[in-house]
C-alpha cells in the first residue's frame, strides 16, 4: 500500500513539475529605446543671413555690418539624432576704419576696409527634434582694402590696394525649424584672418521632385 501511495506521489509531480515551469515569468531582453522625432533635416536648403563683424587686420579695426545669403544641404538619417551638412554664405559687407594723422607736410589718414566676406563650411550638429545644435569649419574669405591718402602743400595723393584674403574658418550655431520647410539660425564664426562674424539667418528648405 505505501508503495503505491509513494510511486502515485512521484508521477504526480512529474506531471505537475512542467506545468509549473510554464506559469513562470519568462526572462524578457532590454531593448534601448528608438531616437523617434516628427521631424528630419535632410534637404537642400537656401536662405538669407546678417549679422556685425569685429576684427583687425594690418592694426586697423574692422567693425560693421553685412548682408548675404547662403545655400546648402543636410542630412539626417532616419532613427538617428546626429545631422551632417555643408554652407557655403556669401554676403555684402560695409565695415572698417580710417584714422588721420597731422604731419608737418600735411594730413595723411589711412583707411581699412572690407566690402565681401564668406565661407564653405562643413557640419555636424545633434537635433532635438526641430532645434540643431552644431559646430562648424572650413575656408573663409575677405576682400579687404587698404588707402592712404595724403595732402600736402595743397596737392591731394592717393594710394590704394586691394586684396583677398583666405583662411581657415570654424564656428558653432543654432539652428531651429517653426515649420517644416524653414529654418532660422545663429552662429559666431571665427576665423585665421582675425575677424569674428556673429550671424543670423532664415532658410528654406527645397523639395525635391
Amino acid at each position: 500500500m505505501k508503495r503505491s501511495l509513494f510511486a502515485g506521489l512521484a508521477l504526480l509531480t512529474l506531471i505537475a513539475a512542467p506545468a509549473a515551469a510554464a506559469d513562470l515569468p519568462r526572462q524578457m531582453n532590454y531593448r534601448a529605446p528608438a531616437y523617434v522625432t516628427s521631424f528630419n533635416w535632410t534637404g537642400f536648403y537656401v536662405g538669407l543671413n546678417t549679422g556685425y563683424s569685429f576684427g583687425s587686420t594690418g592694426g586697423l579695426d574692422l567693425r560693421g555690418g553685412f548682408i548675404g545669403g547662403q545655400v546648402g544641404y543636410n542630412w539626417q538619417a532616419a532613427g538617428s539624432p546626429w545631422v551632417i551638412g555643408a554652407e557655403i554664405d556669401s554676403a555684402w559687407a560695409d565695415f572698417g576704419r580710417t584714422d588721420t594723422f597731422a604731419t608737418t607736410a600735411g594730413l595723411v589718414s589711412v583707411s581699412s576696409s572690407a566690402n565681401y566676406v564668406g565661407s564653405a563650411r562643413l557640419r555636424a550638429g545633434y537635433a532635438f527634434d526641430r532645434t540643431l545644435v552644431y559646430v562648424t569649419g572650413g575656408i573663409g574669405w575677405i576682400n579687404n582694402e587698404i588707402a592712404i591718402n595724403a595732402t600736402v602743400g595743397g596737392f591731394a595723393l592717393g594710394l590704394t590696394d586691394s586684396k583677398m584674403h583666405i583662411g581657415g574658418v570654424v564656428g558653432a550655431g543654432v539652428r531651429g525649424g517653426p515649420a517644416p520647410s524653414d529654418a532660422v539660425q545663429g552662429a559666431r564664426l571665427c576665423d585665421g584672418l582675425q575677424l569674428d562674424r556673429l550671424l543670423c539667418g532664415c532658410a528654406r528648405r527645397l523639395r525635391m521632385g
